[in-house]
């Protein structure tokens, strides 16, 4: 591909967390990010100081303001606080000069305050879509609330004339939900060298040629299906040698290790690096992937597919992108029956958890690294400026 050269090279970048704290959007921003600066962009996020931590970070690959907000679900939902410090930094975000504005997730107040910012400045703006149905709490009265304050939200910012993408197709059917055409997808991706760094590197030592590694790795709720997987471990448990690591932390995580502190060979690791996810992922066998959350396209399945995990996973999101029919991967329904069929398969059959392993490399190696999207963003960003 031809080399992409914009006259200024700054973007500036919305997103309403970024890591440490955890979650496919922020690993997005920041893989994303860093690819961009690779290719010669400087870059500035806008933020929350979800955490009290400092208001501005020089990071790395971007210089990073965080916005004051409420304590109230702050590292759930952040409410922005206008205070002093807030104009502050607004101020500062207004005197520099960007090329290009992007917002991460439409129903984020960081998202309303780019689209603003940006109208301002007479500047085009991307708001990249990373859900693929409403957010749920799975109380339908809070349900029903939460979807109309978020219609109300992207219609505010339907008035802006955003470009809008999504991070898989099936983000894209959803946004038509609001009334919206994609301008097209900008893939969640992973590093291509992934695979080279970590491949002789592990977790936790094998304890035997026979074991079968099995893991998850996300947020500790219900929605993530975590506890299908436990319950169908424990039942399977006592007919294969197998063991189960669970990655991550969330309010039912205690709730878990509680119930299943009798059965060692469930091991709840807790909050855990990406160098140690990656690690996990290097020993994993079968990658389990239970969803019933509104994913995009769930960054744990592209970290498992790329250090060649079997996956096992639901139809959330873009995953049927990624594991696009059996030769890559199974696609489970979201219950318990499904997922020990599907587990008990591959247990009984390790000739072909060898073949979704290698299938799913290749497949995510040629179309799914952030080189080829970082590339992708340049030229639609490129394309947009000259066609205002």
């Amino acid at each position: 591909m031809r080399k992409i050269i914009m006259k200024k090279n700054r973007i500036c970048i919305f997103s309403g967390f970024t890591l440490p704290h955890l979650g496919g959007v922020e690993r997005y921003t920041e893989k994303l990010v860093e690819q961009l600066n690779k290719l010669g962009y400087k870059v500035t996020i806008v933020s929350s100081n979800y955490d009290d931590g400092k208001s501005f970070e020089k990071r790395k690959n971007y210089d990073l303001y965080r916005l004051p907000v409420f304590k109230i679900c702050s590292n759930r939902y952040p409410i922005l606080k206008k205070n002093n410090e807030y104009k502050k930094i607004i101020n500062k975000i207004n005197s520099m000069e960007f090329d290009f504005y992007i917002c991460q997730t439409r129903f984020y107040l960081t998202t309303q305050l780019g689209a603003k910012i940006a109208s301002k400045h007479k500047k085009s703006l991307i708001i990249i879509e990373h859900g693929s149905s409403h957010f749920t709490v799975n109380n339908k009265l809070f349900d029903f609330f939460g979807e109309k304050y978020e219609h109300f939200l992207t219609n505010k910012l339907k008035k802006y004339k955003p470009y809008f993408y999504g991070v898989s197709k099936k983000c894209n059917e959803w946004l038509k939900h609001f009334k919206i055409e994609a301008s097209g997808v900008l893939y969640n991706s992973i590093d291509s060298a992934v695979y080279d760094e970590y491949k002789n590197k592990l977790f936790i030592s094998k304890s035997d040629k026979e074991t079968i590694d099995i893991s998850f790795i996300g947020r500790i709720i219900k929605e993530k299906g975590v506890h299908l997987l436990l319950n169908v471990f424990k039942e399977l448990d006592k007919k294969y040698n197998m063991r189960l690591f669970i990655a991550g932390e969330g309010p039912i995580l205690n709730e878990l290790k509680e119930e299943y502190s009798a059965n060692e060979n469930i091991h709840f690791l807790g909050k855990i690096n990406y160098d140690d996810v990656m690690k996990l992922c290097n020993q994993t066998d079968i990658f389990v992937h239970p969803s019933m959350y509104p994913e995009g396209l769930p960054t744990s399945i592209l970290e498992a597919g790329i250090m060649k995990c079997a996956v096992i996973a639901t139809d959330r999101g873009g995953t049927k992108e990624v594991i696009k029919d059996k030769k890559y991967g199974l696609i489970m329904e979201e219950n318990a029956e499904s997922l020990k069929e599907n587990l008990k398969y591959l247990l009984d059959n390790p000739k072909e958890v060898k073949k979704l392993q290698n299938n799913i490399y290749k497949r995510i190696l040629s179309e799914f690294t952030w080189e080829v999207t970082a590339k992708k963003l340049i030229e639609e960003m490129r394309n947009i400026n000259e066609n205002n």
